[in-house]
């Protein structure tokens, strides 16, 4: 399991360019009709001819956050799916949704495009010491029916002792049919001693973050001072944002 950033370019070392650009990097299909069907393009940016492999697989995103891919999809045809790339050259590639045709909710995808190493006899110039730089594309794909739309639930808050400090842990479902972001994510709560507000500057690391349809989220963070330890009444505000 690995941690995954929405748009990644992962390369096998630090360099200052990349050999190719994949857009776009985010897209909703529709689960029939023409929104089924999108083209992608990909642009070999560098001076020596490259290979690049497309795949989609399914994804999950888990309690704490980590992101789970699943095997490579079959309800996606992309059309090519491999492809040789001459300095310079771009070439589109169609994605189409084959799967169902009326999903209960959304379905999340990452799309991935990823160089290839390929000995092309000898023509390439030296990368140096024998270096092979690989790059890869991660994107996002979201199969949206008709009416999907977020629905997210407090489950839980409350402060704890934790590593010899306190934190604040925040659970959060989304009920919902459709993924949002956690933008301008706001927990009131409320307390004997009074109403507090925290915004998304007192919320690291839940602000702005993807609920996935039907999953659930456990964020921990540093207890704002004041907050009384234990179990919290408190009330969760966000802005619904794709």
């Amino acid at each position: 399991m690995r941690r995954i950033f929405f748009g990644l370019l992962i390369a096998a070392c630090a360099v200052s360019a990349q050999a190719f650009r994949f857009e776009p990097i985010s897209q909703d299909f529709a689960p029939s009709g023409p929104g089924a069907s999108h083209v992608f393009r990909v642009t070999n940016t560098m001076t020596e001819r490259i290979a690049v492999r497309l795949s989609v697989r399914p994804r999950r995103i888990e309690r704490d956050g980590v992101e789970v891919q699943g095997a490579e999809a079959q309800e996606f045809l992309v059309y090519p799916r491999q492809m040789l790339l001459a300095p310079g050259e771009a070439r589109s590639v169609r994605v189409r949704w084959e799967g169902a045709s009326a999903p209960q909710s959304e379905q999340a995808f990452r799309i991935i495009a990823e160089q290839v190493p390929v000995d092309f006899g000898g023509d390439q110039p030296a990368q140096g010491a024998g270096i092979r730089l690989t790059y890869r594309y991660e994107g996002a794909l979201y199969v949206v029916p008709p009416g999907a739309a977020p629905d997210l639930r407090l489950d839980a808050a409350r402060v704890v002792e934790r590593d010899g400090g306190r934190v604040l842990v925040v659970e959060v479902t989304n009920v919902g049919t459709r993924r949002t972001l956690l933008h301008e994510a706001s927990l009131t709560i409320r307390a004997p001693s009074g109403e507090t507000v925290l915004g998304p500057q007192e919320l690291p690391g839940m602000a702005g973050e993807n609920m996935l349809a039907g999953s659930t989220r456990e964020f921990v963070m540093p207890a704002p001072a004041g907050l009384p330890t234990g179990a919290l009444d408190a009330e969760l505000g966000y802005t619904a944002r794709f």
